[in-house]
């Protein structure tokens, strides 16, 4: 009697692991790992590049929690090898449209007064949009708006943000 209690012991434990295993391939087939690009400054804090992290985001439509993971802050130990969020002024992701290979990513984020992001912590931030997006095959071209507005290129020579173009 008690080796029948074991042996249903052991069966028990062996199809509960086996379902565990079948619910964490289930669990992981439904996510895709993909390229999250940060700004990276190094750990001593004198570097200054787009650089990218592995996130695991839904298989199906990507792009926009592939958009979403780059906004949101490293993990503590990236933070102290000096990996940092490319976004600035409370950046909240309002869509991701693509169509004919070109996505159109808006964004908004709070603007007031006193602070100025600066041209270099702007262009960075697009880096990193254009860089996390071009790594799907349907995206060849991308538009980065805020606001509604281009706040890069042309806007920086202005001085001024740009409308961005209505594409869809």
């Amino acid at each position: 009697m008690q080796n029948t209690r074991k042996i249903f012991a052991y069966l028990l434990i062996i199809v509960s692991s086996g379902i565990f295993v079948q619910a964490q391939k289930s669990t992981d087939s439904k996510l895709k790992e993909v390229k999250v690009y940060l700004h990276f400054i190094g750990a001593e804090g004198i570097e200054s590049k787009i650089l990218p992290l592995k996130r695991k985001v839904p298989r199906q439509a990507p792009l926009f929690p592939a958009i979403e993971a780059m906004l949101k802050d490293p993990t503590e130990a990236e933070q102290k090898l000096g990996y940092h969020s490319a976004g600035y002024g409370d950046m909240k992701l309002v869509s991701v449209k693509v169509k004919k290979g070109t996505a159109r990513i808006d964004f908004s984020r709070t603007i007031s007064k006193g602070y100025n992001p600066g041209d270099l912590q702007t262009l960075a931030f697009e880096s990193a949009v254009i860089k996390t997006a071009k790594q799907f095959p349907s995206v060849k071209k991308v538009i980065v708006c805020v606001n509604g507005m281009n706040e890069f290129g042309v806007g920086l020579i202005i001085d001024a943000p740009v409308p961005c173009p209505k594409v869809f």
